[in-house]
């Protein structure tokens, strides 16, 4: 089994586009000869922040400050599961290369797609 996974930062305010392009997707995926399933992972941006801040006394907090930045946007991580490298590659090749258009102007530059080994502990 091979894992292939996507990671993408998304302009906040247009997750929903993206992840629609992505779930839109979905019965071509299923029709693909090795596809064995996929899931969208969306950051609930803030929880950890949050959850931190409640922890943390406001002294541990002021030895560890965020430097300023401008939109971080929303990651997006995809997990799909093929058979086979090749048949990933060849998903990918059936799609429209215009299609993927669609999204370019809802992505922030930074992002990653590659295939990874399970080094999982059982």
């Amino acid at each position: 089994m091979e894992h292939y996974i996507v990671t993408l930062f998304v302009k906040t305010g247009h997750e929903e586009d993206v992840i629609g392009y992505y779930q839109n997707l979905e019965p071509q995926l299923r029709e693909a000869p090795g596809f064995n399933g996929r899931h969208i992972y969306v950051a609930k941006v803030g929880t950890m922040a949050a959850e931190v801040r409640k922890q943390y006394s406001a002294e541990e907090l002021a030895k560890h400050g965020e430097s300023p930045h401008d939109d971080p946007g929303v990651q997006v991580i995809m997990i799909e599961h093929w058979d086979s490298v090749g048949e990933r590659m060849a998903f990918s090749k059936s799609i429209a290369a215009g299609r993927q258009k669609e999204i370019i102007p809802h992505l922030l530059p930074n992002h990653s797609h590659e295939f990874y080994a399970d080094r999982s502990v059982s």
